[in-house]
């Protein structure tokens, strides 16, 4: 247990909502304060958008973003004194929408106290008993795995095992049913770990084990799903741009999300009139202050002090809205829901509604799938290149909640021709492998989530007809009830 678990723990439930909003906008403040005094290209930034001074209101201040202030500036122009070369200093890594890849670099203190909080949330939403962790998320460069793997084992005993389902199994029956287990990975794998399991007969009832996940959203259904074996199931927002951990489930929020997910009059009350079901989430203000704008995108600070390479109102693309958990708990209540847990384990805490990213991009199993590629790939195909029209890109499920990707591809008239999909759908994913660093990674961990499945429609038929025309960047909603 961690020192400080209790402490922290007592803060939470004490908190008062209203103050951590306001000492987060102030902590937001001094970020942008300390970034204008010691990062060049934050001054240069603010100075280009016409803000000479951050002595503004903080809305007034320029909207950060990766094209306008990521490949605008060096790595090192964006990091505190102007250097990354610092001791203590690591470097993460993602892929830009043409595979190309992005480095982040992170302080050793943030990468510290990063680490430090995520371990103390866990600990908090998992409860105390020493447990075996077994870190499923990819390894290597890519941010999640690594720094996951560091934040686990303030906690207990870790091992990163990747994707890799064999020795997942290997462990926990080497190990044996005495301890609990963690087992942390995407959603999509964490299923497979689960079939894998029954398929071999494993005696997963002897077992106590928790799944985290994160990378990519989840189902609802996908969640109820994995509580077939797992005892529980949180999912954590994080991203390669910013950091792990922006905000966590809680058991509240996941009883929110339930009630969004099969009762449409919830969806009505919370989200006033959208039907799609967006991921829940509570964070602390006081680290991470978080906003939207006109377009509901989210934007982010990093209040912490201590932070290399600073994030300013940070839009990370992904559409959001944000609620205070007292406007929740009122609406949920007229409607005659009571989620507020009665042994005092809430906390008061805003939230995070997140429906998921709005730069036309899919995920599975930690792969960003872009749709400029997916342009690219199709274009390559002389099949396709002669009628496309258009596309659709989309995470599609299968009966047994499974996920792959699905291409809906809009021909130029009304009458396709007859076509090699099954040929298609195995070149154009060997192409976005030979672009797409991530998919090629994800790829050689688990091929048959990333088997395409290819659909080809008339002009305006299918997906294509009416308000359907647009890239799907998030998993298929059901109809609303």
């Amino acid at each position: 247990m961690l020192k400080s678990s209790r402490r922290f723990r007592l803060a939470l439930r004490a908190a008062r909502e209203d103050h951590a909003l306001a000492e987060g906008r102030r902590r937001a403040k001094l970020a942008a304060l300390r970034a204008h005094r010691t990062v060049p290209a934050y001054r240069d930034f603010l100075e280009r958008a016409g803000v000479p001074s951050p002595h503004v209101p903080f809305e007034r201040l320029p909207v950060m973003s990766k094209d306008a202030y990521v490949r605008a500036y060096p790595t090192e122009q964006r990091c505190a004194g102007g250097t990354f070369l610092l001791p203590g200093v690591a470097i993460d890594e993602s892929s830009g929408s043409t595979g190309r890849p992005y480095n982040w670099v992170r302080g050793i203190h943030e990468r510290r106290r990063a680490r430090l909080e995520l371990a103390r949330m866990l600990e908090w939403a998992l409860g105390e008993r020493p447990r075996i962790a077994i870190n499923a998320f990819s390894m290597g460069a890519w941010a999640t795995g690594v720094n996951m793997g560091e934040a686990l084992e303030l906690c207990g005993v870790v091992k990163s095992t990747g994707p890799d389902l064999d020795k997942i199994l290997h462990t926990l029956e080497f190990f044996g049913p005495r301890w609990g287990y963690l087992l942390c990975g995407y959603p999509p794998f964490m299923k497979r770990v689960l079939d894998g399991m029954r398929q071999r007969g494993f005696p997963i009832a002897e077992y106590e084990m928790h799944a985290l996940v994160g990378g990519e959203g989840m189902t609802e259904e996908l969640r109820r799903y994995l509580l077939g074996g797992f005892r529980s199931c949180y999912s954590g927002y994080g991203a390669s741009d910013l950091e792990l951990g922006i905000a966590l489930e809680t058991p509240e929020a996941v009883r929110v999300r339930g009630l969004l997910n099969d009762r449409a009059e919830v969806r009505r009350e919370i989200l006033e009139g959208d039907h799609r079901v967006p991921m829940v989430f509570q964070y602390n203000p006081l680290t991470h202050f978080l906003e939207t704008n006109e377009r509901d995108e989210l934007l982010v600070t990093l209040n912490h002090s201590r932070v290399l390479s600073p994030r300013i109102r940070y839009n990370i693309g992904d559409e959001a809205k944000l609620m205070t958990r007292r406007d929740i708990l009122e609406r949920l209540r007229r409607l005659g829901h009571d989620v507020a847990a009665a042994d005092g384990r809430g906390v008061s805490l805003p939230y995070l509604i997140l429906f998921g990213r709005r730069d036309q991009t899919i995920s599975i199993m930690g792969a960003n799938i872009y749709a400029e590629d997916v342009e690219r790939v199709v274009y390559a195909q002389p099949e396709l290149a002669r009628g496309f029209a258009s596309f659709m890109l989309t995470v599609a499920e299968r009966e047994d909640r499974s996920v792959f990707p699905r291409l809906f591809i809009e021909w130029h008239d009304e009458h396709p021709p007859a076509l090699p999909l099954p040929d298609l759908a195995d070149r154009i994913r060997r192409c976005l492998a030979e672009i797409n660093a991530d998919f090629r990674q994800s790829l050689t961990e688990d091929a048959d989530a990333l088997r395409f499945d290819v659909v080809v429609f008339g002009s305006g038929q299918g997906p294509f007809a009416g308000e359907g025309r647009r890239i799907k960047n998030r998993y298929l909603e059901k109809a609303a009830p």
